[in-house]
């Protein structure tokens, strides 16, 4: 029984050496007999494109529309995650925007450019003139995760309203997305227009003309110092605004720490003045909305060719420091760049908040 035992023992480990000695003959088979043969190289992988889900509007090539829109893709492009107030903010300073344009923040409900009501983003922003009647405004949306980006498009569209600005009407509508953020955008035909005038929305002169400056005779480091090197980067800027928008900066400075506002202004007796003011085009106020403080800023548009110095004389003349009764101004500020002229009567300084050096 033993030997039988040991016998089928032998056996089977017979049975495995030949199956091993087998497969080693087998790799042997499969190897290349000459060793200079060329084996097979793999390729570089080629860098991974873009494809990110793009809805694309229908946009005409070299307009605003366009420029804005290939704005938004570049910016998604390179951030994927850019907030869509950070987006916002990149597209108000597209250098085809050629008003005073700013940013803000939006919250579902009304907005600018819809008839309805609108919901279902996570968060947006919107751009556009800081004031004035142009048929202009851009919004960004953030949806969630897992949204109908086409449901959400769709919905825009049937809301949007090209006059929401009562007075003028946008000409375009453009709606697309990236991924789950959403591009909206309506402006006016008049744009595409000064898109092209020149090379990236600029004028056709290479070498526009520089500009001509009245710079007033002021203190250094006081506030009317202060303000009129905000009037003159405001224009340096944005060369052509409206005499509202520049009021509108002015009254927005940072050192102002009163309450302020700005406003339309027409020819007639003006704060800060003892007679008429006439003789310009158009005009922006700007000053305290509520409280007895010397303080009242004006920008004025001239008529082209307009005698400049000879506007500022008159207003210097018929200024009155004292107009606000109970309170007297510091200092009385005038000066000009090209056709807009500044004035501005006010204390060194306003309380204990002092303008920066």
């Amino acid at each position: 029984m033993m030997r039988k035992v040991l016998a089928t023992i032998l056996s089977v480990s017979m049975i495995i050496g030949m199956a091993a000695c087998g497969g080693k003959d087998d790799k042997k088979n499969n190897t290349p007999a000459d060793s200079n043969e060329i084996t097979a190289t793999v390729a570089p992988t080629a860098p991974a494109e873009d494809k990110a889900a793009v809805v694309t509007p229908e946009v005409a090539e070299n307009t605003a529309g366009s420029a804005l829109w290939n704005s938004f893709l570049e910016t998604m492009k390179a951030n994927p995650e850019a907030s869509a107030i950070d987006i916002a903010n990149t597209l108000s300073t597209n250098p085809v925007i050629q008003f005073m344009a700013m940013a803000s923040e939006s919250e579902p409900g009304y907005l600018a450019g819809f008839s309805e009501e609108i919901t279902g983003f996570e968060s947006g922003a919107s751009y556009g003139p800081m004031i004035g009647s142009i048929a202009f405004i851009g919004h960004i949306f953030k949806l969630a995760d897992g949204s109908d980006v086409n449901a959400f498009i769709a919905n825009l569209k049937s809301k949007a309203d090209p006059r929401w600005n009562i007075c003028v009407a946008a000409d375009y509508t453009q709606v697309g997305a990236y991924e789950n953020t959403v591009y909206f955008l309506m402006y006016p035909a008049s744009m595409d227009e000064d898109s092209n005038a020149g090379e990236n929305g600029g004028s056709e002169s290479e070498n526009p003309a520089e500009a001509v400056v009245i710079r007033p005779e002021v203190e250094e480091n006081t506030w009317g110092e202060l303000l009129w090197n905000t009037f003159e980067a405001v224009m340096a800027e944005e060369p052509t605004p409206s005499a509202l928008d520049a009021a509108f900066a002015l009254s927005m400075d940072e050192s102002i720490q009163f309450m302020a506002g700005s406003s339309e202004v027409e020819p007639g007796f003006l704060a800060g003045f003892d007679e008429e003011i006439s003789g310009f085009k158009s005009a922006g106020s700007f000053g305290p909305m509520i409280g007895s403080i010397a303080f009242i800023g004006y920008v004025f548009e001239l008529e082209d060719g307009a005698d400049v110095n000879e506007f500022m004389a008159n207003l210097t003349a018929n200024s009155n420091p004292r107009w606000n009764i109970c309170v007297e101004a510091d200092q009385t500020v005038t000066g000009a760049y090209n056709n807009m002229v500044f004035f501005l009567m006010c204390p060194e300084s306003y309380g204990e908040k002092q303008p920066r050096e």
